[in-house]
């Protein structure tokens, strides 16, 4: 009898314990139409776990549309790392991107918030050393700060430093105008470092801005359009 009893408390305890694990872990979902000058280029998917204490990422970028008849691109990335009052430290990072010319695939472990750096493309004498990225997010971890939903105290109020293996960028976002029902924050782009002074040429600073929905209480992206160097590139939900 008390072993029946001890099998029971065993699997009430366990029943518990799952019960309440499943209820901090939420898995959310983004997906984006990618338009250049106005015509549908490729689409943007990508979903987080996100629990008390840590998140995992995994999405994809690939060409679609009339972009698939000129050029095929696609790029998959996942990410893990801890997560802590809102603030995401990144842990690990793997990226593979295909654009029939070029593939490549790249991976970042962090210690103590500095990245390490395995990639199949051998590094130039221009790129951003990793050893001083300290603090940085990796690509994905930079694409859902940008594109998840926010609350009213949170939106339009990021700056960070992206770090992608090779060049450092600082992502700006500040408000415009916030609404009951709706948002327009201004970003900018910032190239650091990493760049060829060609590249630097080319642009150093890129502007941008996100628009949101508010849903419940929160602000959801609705658009998000950028001055990118092949022209105005707009990222539009679903």
């Amino acid at each position: 009898m008390k072993n029946k009893q001890k099998l029971f408390l065993t699997a009430f305890v366990s029943a518990v314990l799952l019960s309440t694990t499943s209820v901090y872990a939420k898995t959310e979902k983004y997906s984006f139409d990618v338009f250049l000058w106005g015509i549908k280029v490729g689409e943007l998917i990508y979903s987080i776990k996100t629990s008390e204490s840590d998140y995992d990422i995994s999405g994809v970028l690939m060409s679609k549309g009339l972009a698939r008849m000129v050029t095929k691109y696609k790029f998959q990335a996942e990410a893990k790392g801890k997560l802590s009052n809102k603030l995401y430290t990144p842990t690990y990072y793997r990226g593979k991107s295909d654009t029939k010319r070029r593939k490549e695939e790249k991976s970042m472990v962090y210690h103590k918030m500095v990245p390490k750096v395995t990639s199949t493309k051998v590094p130039q004498s221009h790129w951003a050393k990793p050893k001083s990225q300290k603090g940085t997010v990796d690509p994905m971890t930079a694409i859902h700060l940008v594109m998840s939903d926010k609350d009213k105290k949170t939106i339009c109020s990021q700056t960070f430093h992206l770090f992608d293996g090779a060049r450092r960028i600082e992502i700006k976002l500040s408000k415009i105008k916030i609404q009951e029902n709706s948002a327009k924050c201004q970003g900018e782009y910032i190239r650091e470092d990493g760049y060829s002074d060609e590249e630097m040429k080319e642009g150093k600073v890129f502007p941008f801005t996100v628009n949101y929905i508010k849903k419940g209480e929160l602000y959801s992206v609705e658009s998000l359009e950028i001055k990118a160097l092949r022209g105005r590139t707009k990222f539009t939900k679903r």
